[in-house]
């Protein structure tokens, strides 16, 4: 370490122990002068001519100092604590995280593996185990006349025939043998599970097209709030320059006026579009599980957008759509379902296994033991139940054709609904060409109108119509990507090809 280097540390070092020992000082002064400090602050208030004493001026330097030392750590607390930036993959990773539609799509799944358990444990055998104890309270005697030996005479005779304390154990294990039921049951179950694993994606795609739209929207409300502030800035900017102009004789007062009108008719349009967009902002996090008050910047574009997708046969279509293959299963559910009800009229054979254990003793023993083994068969068929099960059959066969009815309607709306977004794309896309030729136009004409104005060529009205056509190219231009972006992603759900970014 060379010598000025050590020199340097030296006096820092020194620096830092005076402040510390000066800072000390202060503190001891605060704290043993306190009652004194206190005393000439209340003096001071109360007579205006009264000096305060030195302690308390120096408490309130001391204080002052702390004071903007307080602001300063603040400003730059905040100036960390800088708004959170999202962008599309980002914010679908949220939307799947915390979307509470998602939350109870996934309990229908949990609910669809606990149907299926169900149906498996009609299956398995079942064993039930009944215990009991008794206490007597009381003795129970059997009274019985029977003839004398010597005399021949009838005399009365009891018997004790309880005991204090009965013990039983029963243990029944049965086991289906033969029912139409169980296979059903089974089948159902399965199917159910198919279905809810379809409509978990189908209401998936459905959250992350939702999604992706709000996303982009916001990022639309963004520019026209930018651009309407742009255009507020610019109109105030020409007034303050017309303003010189007027004050140096250069323009009548009348163009003066015109200037003032231009900029406080943008002052509500830039207004209202930060409110849309704070609307929207809200709606954005409410979807993600955002807090409304946590500060969030959206990282995304409106310049580019995916080419237009080539038309697709239905059947495709069909094969891939989510929503339309919970129809399919729902449609077996319902046949199972219409078989389920007719089994009912079929007979079920049961096995029954059944094990009994008794015991009775006046001391808290095992005594007097019975063991009984059983063995059974049980046959149940129902003959006549006054039409109420040919009634349940009926509605089932009614509900299965519902749903027929249902899987054609689904045909026809999904094939409508790709024609028409594909008509949506393609005018969407035509759009967008035409709208950034018309954008480079009306920019050309607005960099003449502003220099024409400033030179005195050109009225204040005919710069705002120029200044006006302009940001509306400018508004139809993203406004053309955000309709091509709404309908490629309606696109993407109409095939069942929803990408996660």
């Amino acid at each position: 370490m060379s010598e000025e280097n050590y020199k340097l540390q030296n006096t820092n070092y020194k620096q830092i122990t005076n402040i510390v020992s000066r800072l000390r000082r202060t503190l001891q002064l605060l704290k043993s002068d306190l009652t004194k400090v206190f005393a000439g602050v209340q003096g001071a208030v109360f007579s205006k001519s009264a000096p305060w004493p030195p302690e308390a001026r120096l408490c309130n330097a001391f204080l002052r100092r702390g004071f903007v030392l307080f602001i300063v750590l603040l400003l730059v607390f905040c100036g960390t604590a800088a708004a959170e930036t999202l962008d599309i993959d980002a914010y679908l990773a949220l939307v799947k995280q915390n979307s509470k539609d998602l939350k109870l799509a996934k309990k229908e799944l949990d609910m669809a593996r606990v149907h299926k358990k169900e149906a498996a444990a009609t299956a398995l055998p079942k064993l039930m185990i009944e215990a009991n104890y008794r206490r007597n309270l009381k003795d129970i005697y059997l009274f019985i006349d029977f003839p004398d030996f010597q005399t021949g005479e009838m005399t009365n005779q009891s018997f004790k025939i309880n005991y204090k304390n009965e013990y039983g154990l029963t243990a029944v294990l049965n086991q289906t043998l033969f029912s139409f039921k169980v296979g059903t049951a089974l089948r159902a179950a399965k199917q159910y599970g198919k279905l809810t694993g379809f409509a978990y994606k189908a209401a998936d795609q459905a959250i992350i097209t939702a999604a992706k739209k709000i996303f982009y929207q916001t990022l639309l409300l963004e520019k026209v709030w930018q651009v309407t502030e742009a255009a507020e800035k610019n109109a105030h900017e020409n007034f303050l320059n017309m303003q010189k102009k007027f004050d140096n004789g250069q323009i009548s007062q009348f163009k003066l006026l015109q200037a003032e009108v231009r900029r406080d008719n943008l002052t509500p349009e830039t207004t209202k579009a930060r409110r849309n967009y704070e609307l929207v902002l809200n709606n954005l996090k409410n979807l993600a599980g955002i807090a409304v008050e946590k500060k969030i910047a959206l990282n995304g574009s409106l310049e580019n957008y995916p080419p237009l997708p080539a038309a697709l046969e239905l059947a495709f279509i069909l094969d891939s759509r989510p929503d339309y293959n919970a129809l399919l299963w729902e449609e077996k559910l319902r046949r199972t379902a219409v078989k389920a009800e007719s089994a009912e009229r079929y007979p079920s054979l049961d096995l029954n296994l059944i094990y009994n254990f008794s015991s009775l003793s006046d001391q808290f023993k095992f005594e007097r033991q019975n063991k009984s083994y059983i063995v059974g068969l049980h046959l149940s068929f129902p003959v006549y139940t006054g039409g109420y099960r040919l009634a349940q059959i009926q509605k089932a066969k009614i509900e299965r054709d519902k749903t027929r009815i249902k899987i054609e309607q689904s045909k026809e709306r999904i094939y409508n609904q790709a024609e028409n977004i594909r008509l949506r794309l393609q005018e969407a896309q035509k759009r967008i060409l035409s709208g950034r030729k018309s954008l480079q136009t009306a920019k050309k004409a607005f960099e003449i109108a502003q220099i024409s104005a400033d030179n005195g060529l050109a009225t204040q009205l005919e710069l705002k119509d120029v200044r006006m056509l302009y940001d509306q190219a400018t508004l139809n231009c993203y406004a053309s990507v955000y309709d091509y972006l709404d309908a490629y992603f309606d696109w993407q759900q109409a095939l069942g090809k929803v990408e996660n970014k």
